[in-house]
């Protein structure tokens, strides 16, 4: 080459043509042709010699020629070496040169899209082009998920302004569609960037740049995910081209305004952009964001008008107009909108702001028409502010309603006096009515103007104070009763309730004006049947004011009837609101409140949120969420959940689940009951609207919230309970109504969501019985098609097939019709007819109650019966004298009373009962699971039921029956005319006088309650022991329900245990305690003795607190003093004295006469229980309890310490106990007393004793006394004392601890000797104790941690059970004081270590059983939960956030696996089961995996250092777990791909020693398991070949120090590796140039650490100063010795690799030819003195260094060469062909530089390699050879 060039004149242009022709030709030539027929590093240099002074930059620009076309990549690789081998090839390639004006477009545009496509490294646009397209600095201010989309697009190659602006300019010259087929690459390549390319381009270029601009403009206007980036730097860009797609957007759909909406707040550039956009388009944006709270319309629009631009007035007219005329072509409500319609507060404003400007006449006109035409579309825009300003538009009208200020002042100062309370609502009513009717012209104006003002102000009383507008509310609801509004306005007032309801929020401050005005002139209302069907449309209105729509619905149905009756036809009803709730199978709950008030936020907080809210998506979820967490404070929860379900839940069905993942983010327990208490309210709002049968719209709404309700339950398995939704009794009810078309898609909806579920799917009961009842009404309903489809959907997402459905039989059976309670049912409409009117009042009150509904249809006869008899003990206060003058006002006051006893029994008893029932079903079924006495079992049931249920019922109403009582007492009171201050008085005097009333028949009804359920609910129960009586009388019971919980029984502790034969007596005395409950202590009084007798105590009462009978004796009359002495009056306080002494005196006499145990051992009806209960029947009795008490308190005292039995004792502390309790004053003295050891007559031990189990001695102060004592040296006090401390602590069980006792017992040791007797036996006593409560202590901590492990697992069965409850659950755990007195890791370790030998237990016995693999690791699974839970709370718990330090924390928790493992595989031996500590693992690995960041990674680096010391080495019975662990897909990909390959290490050390195990078995003949094995460990490499072949590369050398040498395939898959940027150059290419490929000269990264094998002996040493200094000579004999393994015969693999790996390194680092080298020399000369095994292993060891292209492959592949070529031993030729030719014949993969090698062996002549003995020396071997070769 340099020949021929040599004396030419070579020009730029010269070279450019012919790298032109090089870069194009090799594809143009024939089929046969290679990549490389140009040598181009060949012609660069020679060039360069033959014309040192080219200019490289302009031969690239004179590729612009005729002939230069790049058909594929390989031309540009074919310039961009011409360039790297140029004297200028340091630089970048220089890509600007194809950005100018170019003769040959087609070949700079194929140069340009090879350019494009080509890699980074290859050609760096970025790096030649002056201008990028966006830079990171233009999304500083942007979410992080835009920037971190903005990253991928900087570093594109596409980001550069001039490659878009040189293609543009390539479109104004033919051929365009050749740059038309470029662009479309670059469009799908980055989208993005083209686009912003073009926005930036100014002006437009070409034919292609306007269309396509505007095509993508479109494109992301419409939505895309990359939307926020791309317009955002638009905006930045070119704000006017995006406000021109927002025009056209609009101007093509105005409907695409929402769009639009959301892209301006999304770029918050709404302020900006609403002065800049078109008038009409910015009064609709504006109407769109004041609906969505981002803008006040009002303001907005009277600053706008107010600027005097011409026209605006007009324009506005014609905006409203526009919006009208499109409403009134929606003649089908279902039909698609063609613009956003205005709201109605928006439209009131539009025509409010426009009649308040200045218009000529013609716009005057103009807005008259436009008036009219709303008040037809919309009725309700009808208010004061527009008829007055109409009628005021003109001049005429002006001067007539002008107003004189002194009017106007006179009448603005009634209000200000009204206001302040000077002025009284009658009081202004009545001056109303005067100036009405007044003939005094000025008292007319007056009246006019305080009509019109008000009238006026309607609009501003949204900013009026609560008090203000509640008296605006009253004044305005009076003008209307008093007929004081003209007719005229008063067509306006009405309509003015009507919108203060219609369109505002329940609970608002309007909507609570509307219902106030409303029932202030309820009266009038019947007066406008079409007012009264208004209101009955408002579909609120129920929930907030029964009464109130009960009112209007009754005077309805009166007119109806009237009518009716008139005409003699049927009422058509059809086309009315019914008359009552269709569906009432729902309950909503209570407003959840946590100590919170709930308040709306303010204006500017909700901004924030709704705007939060509108911008939510999938890909700024985490940074939107944090933003809402930071806004949304607990008292805006009520009305964020109404906004969620009303706003967006309601009307979105496609943004659920993103919805519901907000609701999951944000983790509030108290918002989720929120939003679900919402979506029931809603729900019932629709399910009885009258519009919802007739609107699809409505219906849509309903089912969307069936959707949503799914999905907040049903899909995250939790229940809908049935006291909220019965779906099946919605179902009937739609049914008998004829609302299927309401119901049925609602409960689909609903339904649907249990397909997401894992427990509400087929074949749940509770889901299957509502599918039943779905399909009979499929089968029998006569249903429409689209409500069978609808089911038919509900069968195929839940699938299930419809037909396989068995249907019910419910819709022909008898159900019973509730009626409404009417007050005058018990007591007779004659008394009420009887009333005078202005008492009737009190009916509003008390009327239509649900709770009497209930009772009235479902109470059994004896429960209404005592109801009824109930009104003769109601009692009536001498004090209060209306009662005796006025005897209606006692009516109303029982029937008051009734109403609220009524309601709380409707609240407490269902609730109470079934808690009872439900506890007392199980524990009985328990205890007598093997007794036959059903008889007893009933007994045991009705005393337990009866005791839980009268309990709980009266705590739980013990906080709402007074309030009710003085509520409904107030407001008869109120109504009858009494002044508020004292009806307050006597509603608080009666309500007391009642109080044991009330509460004696809540607790009768729910005794009678509980009997009748418990007998229902164990009625199987004693048809079983009657059955097995009568027809086995003979054989022991075993009640069939027992079977599943013998288990669990048989772990009781022994008193606990049911035995054979059925319960003994001692065991019954638990049940017996339930009837001694104190159940009404310190409330009743002798009202209670009067029910007990009346109302038949037989039947309500409980055994222990019946009344007693007239066997008893003397006593059986003392129930009956309270009573008749309250009939009486109350006695004073001395006769109370005086009766309470003389029955104490009984009480002690009577006590000391008994010998039993205990007080306890009395019966229930005993004398001594029946004179306590009288004492406190009159010590409650009585005015002055505290004096009473006290001297009782003083005679139980004296009595106590004289007391001759053990009864007496516990009688005496009994009643003393109970004394307390009625006065804590009293009760502090008499504790100081007793707590004092002042007196030796108080030494009394079992007093003491009695004192200490009714809490009555306060131990720790008890304590001191004592040791004081004792200290002081008193003998009595010692000997006290230790009888004392011996009775606490050895009692059973024990009445104290030692740590209460402490004190004490350090003044006891003290003692100085000689000590008395009885303390060294007490201290020798505590010692023998202390050993066994230490032995104890041990075993009931193993056994206490089992129980609570048994918990968890229990607890993770749970349905319902939440990650955030089972945080909370593992909080709780450790937390306890077990885990916190103790050594906390020591505690943790043991209930870790015994968690996991429960769980291995378990699995071992259920797999001995062939139990479902589910039931075998249950424990396991949850085992797994706890661990990573704990790890979590152990993390959180570290300082630290080191890697290292929490990888640590987390591998000293988990080696308690290591400690059971070991104690298994150690104890079973051959036995030894794998499978459950690979269970164990694999859940961890899922549940770790689950976890964030923070704690997954040093997870797996503990488990990784658990699996390194359970090794197969140390533990082969776990080997096949082992290995199926470290390749498991939760753990090996997880390590290998976290940042900066920081799992490497730690996997490449768990595989060196799998396959060290692994050695010695692959050496000999293959087993069974060992063949599986190798095989696994094959799959595995080969896995990592393919995924993460870097690894490979960069351990291949320890890998082979370990891989057997028999192991040829699995070493091949090492070598094979190469780096995954990397392209492979073929092998067998002919003439291919190793050397002169590029990736030759690089140098491999090698992680193993080969040096460590060179240490022992100083090899490395001496191989340094071998290579320095070719000394000492006996060297080469002295490393061949080093080889072998101790002097053995065995030789050191690993060692031997080492060797040839650091000879060969340093040899590639001195760049000399190999075969002159010292390094070659030493290979050589090593290989010579070995003997053939080591010369076998040695040859190996070069060969394991043939992989990728690399500097390694190059020189070993040289030196294994050369060591044939040079050598002149034909066996050691022989022994270099078999280790190349053994890893050939084997399958692929082959590595790389091995078969460049053997190819260049075979083919090149100088090797003579065909001519050695050994290739021809058989038939089969040369047959082989001349294989390969091909």
């Amino acid at each position: 080459m340099r020949n021929i060039l040599a004396g030419l004149k070579i020009t730029e242009k010269d070279v450019g043509q012919a790298l032109a022709i090089m870069s194009r030709s090799h594809n143009e030539r024939d089929g046969q042709a290679v990549a490389y027929d140009w040598n181009v590093q060949n012609f660069i240099p020679a060039v360069t010699e033959a014309a040192p002074g080219l200019d490289w930059f302009k031969v690239i620009e004179c590729l612009d020629c005729k002939d230069f076309f790049l058909y594929d990549p390989e031309g540009l690789n074919v310039l961009v070496r011409a360039w790297q081998g140029c004297p200028q090839g340091q630089k970048p390639f220089p890509v600007d040169k194809f950005f100018g004006k170019w003769h040959n477009v087609k070949g700079q545009v194929s140069a340009l899209y090879r350019i494009v496509k080509a890699p980074v490294k290859l050609v760096d646009v970025l790096g030649c082009s002056q201008r990028k397209i966006i830079q990171m600095e233009d999304f500083k201010g942007c979410s992080r998920e835009t920037r971190s989309m903005a990253l991928q697009l900087v570093q594109s190659q596409l980001n550069s302004l001039d490659l878009i602006e040189c293609v543009l300019n390539l479109g104004e010259d033919s051929p365009v569609d050749d740059v038309k087929l470029f662009l479309d690459v670059m469009l799908n390549q980055s989208p993005e960037l083209v686009f912003l390319g073009l926005v930036q381009i100014q002006p437009i270029k070409s034919t292609l740049h306007g269309p396509l601009l505007k095509q993508l403009l479109m494109h992301y206007l419409a939505g895309n995910p990359s939307s926020s980036l791309v317009l955002a730097k638009a905006y930045q860009s070119n704000r006017d081209l995006l406000k021109q797609g927002f025009v056209e957007v609009y101007t093509k759909d105005p409907k695409a305004l929402t769009r639009v909406m959301d892209i301006v707040m999304d770029l918050q550039v709404f302020p900006d952009i609403m002065t800049e956009l078109p008038f009409f388009m910015a009064m609709d944006m504006a109407a769109l964001a004041s609906r969505r709270q981002h803008l006040n319309f009002a303001k907005w629009l009277y600053e706008t008008l107010a600027s005097g631009k011409e026209g605006l007035v007009r324009a506005s007219i014609e905006f409203v107009d526009q919006k009208i005329t499109a409403e009134q072509k929606r003649t089908d409500p279902n039909a698609s909108m063609t613009t956003i319609p205005l709201s109605l507060e928006t439209m009131s404003t539009f025509l409010k702001i426009i009649s308040e400007r200045p218009m000529n006449p013609e716009e005057h006109a103009l807005f008259k028409e436009l008036q009219s035409k709303c008040f037809r579309v919309y009725p309700e825009l009808a208010n004061a502010g527009m008829q007055l300003d109409g009628a005021a538009s003109t001049p005429a009208s002006e001067d007539n309603n002008a107003v004189s200020p002194e009017i106007e002042a006179e009448a603005n100062g009634y209000y200000v006096q009204l206001y302040s309370g000077t002025l009284t609502m009658d009081q202004m009513i009545d001056l109303l009515i005067r100036f009405n009717s007044s003939t005094v012209k000025h008292e007319n104006d007056v009246y006019k103007c305080i009509i019109h003002n008000i009238l006026d102000e309607y609009h501003f009383f949204t900013k009026y104070p609560d008090k203000e507008l509640s008296i605006t509310a009253n004044l305005f609801g009076a003008m209307i009763q008093n007929r004081l509004m003209p007719q005229s306005a008063l067509s306006i007032a009405l309509r003015l309730v009507i919108d203060a309801l219609q369109n505002h929020e329940p609970g608002s401050k309007m909507s609570n004006f509307g219902i106030q005005a409303l029932l202030r002139f309820k009266g009038q209302i019947p007066e406008w049947p079409d007012y009264c069907r208004q209101l009955l449309q408002i579909s609120y209105l129920e929930q907030v004011s029964p009464d109130l729509v009960q009112f209007v619905r009754r005077a309805l149905q009166q007119q109806q009837d009237t009518a009716a009756e008139a005409t003699r036809a049927a009422p058509t009803a059809a086309d009315e609101p019914p008359t009552e709730p269709v569906f009432t199978a729902m309950y909503i709950p209570e407003v959840p409140y946590e100590d919170t008030e709930y308040i709306t936020p303010d204006e500017s907080v909700q901004d924030k949120i709704l705007f939060i809210i509108n911008n939510l998506a999938r890909d700024n979820f985490d940074s939107k969420t944090e933003d809402l967490k930071q806004h949304l404070t607990v008292s805006s929860y009520q009305w964020f959940s109404d906004y969620l379900v009303v706003k967006r839940a309601s009307i979105e069905p496609n943004y659920h689940e993103l919805y519901l993942l907000l609701l999951d983010a944000l983790g509030s327990p108290l918002l989720y009951k929120h939003v679900l208490r919402e979506t029931f309210v809603n729900i019932k709002i629709l399910l009885n609207s009258a519009k919802t049968a007739s609107s699809s719209s409505e219906r849509s709404l309903l089912k969307n919230l069936g959707a949503w309700l799914g999905g907040l339950t049903l899909a995250k398995d939790r229940p809908i309970k049935q006291k909220n939704v019965s779906f099946k009794d919605l179902l009937l009810e739609g049914y008998d109504n004829k609302r299927l078309i309401v119901i049925i898609p609602f409960v689909c909806k609903v339904l649907e969501q249990g397909a997401k579920s894992r427990v509400f799917k087929p074949p749940n009961p509770w889901l299957m019985a509502v599918l039943k009842l779905l399909v009979e009404l499929y089968h029998s309903a006569e249903l429409r098609l689209n409500l069978k489809f609808e089911i038919e959907v509900l069968c195929k997402s839940l699938q299930v097939n419809l037909e396989g459905i068995e249907p019910t039989s419910l819709l022909n059976a008898e159900r019973p019709k509730q009626k409404p309670f009417s007050i005058t049912g018990r007591f007779g409409e004659q008394n009420l007819a009887t009333t005078p009117g202005k008492y009737m009042a009190a009916s509003v009150y008390t009327g239509g109650s649900d709770a009497e509904a209930v009772l009235s249809s479902h109470a059994e006869p004896e429960l209404s019966a005592m109801f009824a008899d109930l009104a003769t003990y109601v009692t009536f206060n001498s004090q209060i004298s209306m009662y005796s003058t006025e005897p209606d006002l006692r009516r109303l006051v029982i029937q008051s009373i009734l109403q609220s006893i009524r309601e709380v029994v409707n609240a407490v008893v269902e609730r109470s009962v079934s808690i009872a029932v439900l506890s007392t079903r199980d524990i009985v079924a328990k205890d007598f699971a093997l007794d036959p006495d059903e008889d007893k079992m009933r007994e045991a049931a009705h005393m337990m039921v009866t005791g839980l249920a009268s309990g709980f019922a009266i705590v739980t109403c013990k906080e709402t029956l007074k309030p009710a009582l003085v509520s409904g007492l107030h407001t008869v009171f109120v109504h009858y005319g009494v002044a508020d201050s004292i009806a307050e008085q006597a509603a608080y005097l009666t309500a007391a006088d009642n109080m044991d009333l009330a509460f004696a028949a809540v607790e009768r009804v729910t005794i009678h309650k509980a009997k009748a359920q418990v007998d229902r609910a164990l009625m199987e129960s004693y048809t079983t022991r009657r059955n097995h009586r009568e027809q086995r009388p003979d054989q022991t019971f075993i009640d069939p329900e027992y079977a599943p919980m013998a288990r669990y029984v048989a772990r009781l502790p022994p008193p606990l245990r049911i035995t054979p034969g059925g319960v003994q007596p001692g065991y019954l005395m638990v049940y017996e305690e339930f009837t001694r409950l104190p159940r009404l202590k310190s409330m009743t009084s002798g009202n209670d003795s009067v029910i007990d007798s009346q109302l038949g105590a037989d039947h309500y009462a409980s055994p222990g607190t019946m009344t007693p009978n007239v066997e008893h004796g003397r006593y059986d009359g003392l129930s009956m003093q309270g009573g008749s002495g309250q009939q009486q009056g109350p006695a004073s306080t001395r006769q109370i004295i005086e009766q309470t002494a003389h029955l104490v005196a009984q009480l002690s006499i009577l006590s000391n006469q008994y010998h039993l145990p205990s007080f306890d051992s009395l019966p229930a009806q005993h004398n001594i229980r029946l004179i306590i209960r009288e004492v406190l029947l009159l010590v409650m009795s009585s005015f002055d309890k505290t004096e009473i008490v006290r001297d009782l308190a003083q005679r139980l005292m004296h009595l106590l310490y004289r007391s001759e039995t053990q009864l007496a004792i516990e009688t005496h502390v009994v009643l003393l106990d109970r004394l307390c309790e009625i006065s804590p004053e009293v009760a502090q003295q008499v504790k100081a007393w007793i707590g004092r050891v002042d007196d030796e007559r108080k030494f009394v031990v079992p007093v003491t004793l009695s004192l200490i189990k009714a809490g009555m001695i306060h131990l720790p102060d008890y304590d001191r006394e004592l040791s004081r004592l004792v200290e002081q040296g008193h003998s009595s006090a010692i000997d006290y004392t230790v009888r004392l401390i011996h009775a606490t602590l050895f009692a059973d069980p024990p009445l104290a601890t030692r740590q209460d006792l402490i004190t004490s017992l350090e003044a006891l040791r003290r003692i100085r000797s000689p000590a008395p007797d009885s303390v060294k036996l007490l201290m020798n006593e505590l010692r023998q104790l202390t050993a066994i409560e230490r032995s104890e202590y041990e075993a009931s901590i193993r056994e206490q941690f089992r129980v609570q492990f048994v918990d968890w697992v229990k607890h993770c069965q749970l349905a319902a059970a939440s990650d955030q409850s089972r945080r909370a659950f593992i909080v709780q755990l450790f937390d306890q004081g077990i885990f916190k007195n103790s050594s906390n890791s020591d505690a943790v370790a043991l209930f870790f270590r015994i968690a996991i030998e429960t769980s291995v237990e378990h699995a071992i016995r259920q797999m001995d059983k062939d139990t479902s693999k589910v039931a075998v690791y249950i424990p396991m699974d949850a085992l797994a939960k706890l661990i990573v839970g704990y790890s979590q709370l152990l993390l959180d718990s570290i300082n630290s956030t080191s890697e290292t330090a929490r990888t640590y924390e987390l591998t000293q928790f988990l080696s308690v696996i290591i400690v059971v493992l070991a104690r298994y595989h150690e104890a079973r031996q051959q036995q030894f089961d794998q499978r459950p500590f690979m269970r164990l693992f694999v859940s961890l690995l899922n549940e770790y995996h689950r976890g964030t960041d923070a704690i997954c990674f040093p997870a797996l680096c503990a488990i990784g250092n658990i699996l390194y010391v359970v090794q197969p080495r140390h533990f082969p019975g776990f080997t096949f777990a082992w290995f199926q662990l470290i390749s498991h897909r939760m753990f090996m990909p997880k390590l290998l791909l976290a940042e900066n390959q920081a799992g490497w290490a730690l996997f490449h050390r768990l595989l060196v020693s799998g396959l060290q195990f692994m050695s010695p078995y692959l050496s000999s003949e293959l087993r069974d398991t060992t063949r599986l094995l190798y095989k696994g460990t094959l799959r595995m490499l080969l896995v990592l070949l393919h995924d993460f072949p870097e690894f490979l590369c960069d351990y291949h050398q320890s890998f082979c120090d370990v891989i057997p040498s028999t192991c040829v395939q699995l070493r091949n898959l090492v070598l094979s590796a190469f780096p995954r940027n990397m392209r492979l150059p073929d092998p067998f290419t002919p003439q291919l140039k190793v050397d002169l490929l590029p990736e030759i000269r690089l140098e491999p990264q090698i992680l193993s650490d080969y040096t460590a094998s060179l240490e022992a002996g100083s090899l490395k040493d001496h191989i340094n100063e071998y290579i320095k200094s070719q000394t000492p000579s006996n060297f080469i004999q002295a490393v061949c010795d080093q080889f072998r393994t101790n002097g053995g015969d065995e030789y050191d693999v690993a060692k031997i690799n080492a060797f040839v790996f650091y000879v060969g390194l340093d040899g590639i680092g001195k760049q000399t030819q190999v075969h002159q080298s010292i390094h070659w020399k030493i290979l050589e000369q090593v290989l010579v003195q070995l003997e053939p095994e080591g010369r076998y292993l040695y040859l190996s060891a070069i060969a394991n260094q043939l992989r990728y292209p690399n500097s390694h492959t190059h020189y070993f592949s040289c030196v294994i060469l050369s060591l044939f070529k040079e050598t002149n031993d034909e066996f050691i030729k022989e022994q270099i062909t078999r280790v190349l030719l053994e890893r050939l014949i084997v399958n692929r993969p082959h590595p790389w530089g091995l078969l460049i090698t053997f190819i260049e062996l075979m083919k090149n002549p100088s090797y003579k390699f065909w001519e050695y003995k050994f290739v021809r020396c058989a038939t089969d071997i040369e047959r082989l050879f001349e294989s390969v070769s091909r």
